[in-house]
C-alpha cells in the first residue's frame, strides 16, 4: 500500500482503504480501479490523499522491495540461530511483500463503483 496526493493518482490505480471526503463521508472503498473520471470527481469532492494498492509511485531516494528484503537480511545476518528473531524477520518481510503487491481478491470478481 501506498499512501498519495490526489496529484499522484492516475487511471489502473486501485484503492487499498475507504476513500474519504473531509467531512468523513465514505466516498469510494477498498478495491476501485481509479479512472480519470474518478480521480476527478475525488477531487472535486476534497480528497486531498488516498491509499492504493502496491507502491505505483516512486520516491526519489525510496529503496525497491528487493532493496528492502537485502537490508533485512543484513540487519539479521547476525541473529539467525534466534528462532524468534528470525520469526520476526519472516513476518516484516512478509508485510512488505503484502503491501507491494496488495491484497489478494477472487478472479472475476467485480470491481465495486464509487
Amino acid at each position: 500500500m501506498q499512501r498519495i496526493s490526489i496529484a499522484q493518482a492516475g487511471p489502473g490505480m486501485v484503492t487499498a482503504k475507504d476513500v474519504l471526503a473531509p467531512d468523513g463521508r465514505v466516498l469510494c472503498g477498498p478495491g476501485v480501479t481509479l479512472t480519470a473520471e474518478i480521480i476527478e470527481r475525488l477531487a472535486r469532492s476534497g480528497v486531498t490523499v488516498l491509499t492504493v494498492e502496491g507502491r505505483p509511485v516512486k520516491v526519489p531516494g525510496e529503496k525497491s522491495l528487493k532493496e528492502r528484503l537485502r537490508d533485512l537480511d543484513a540487519r539479521f545476518a547476525r541473529v539467525k540461530d534466534d528462532p524468534v528473531l528470525v520469526a520476526l524477520m519472516k513476518l516484516i518481510a512478509q508485510h512488505w511483500i503484502e503491501e507491494e503487491r496488495g491484497p489478494a481478491r477472487p478472479a472475476g470478481g467485480p470491481t465495486p463503483a464509487p
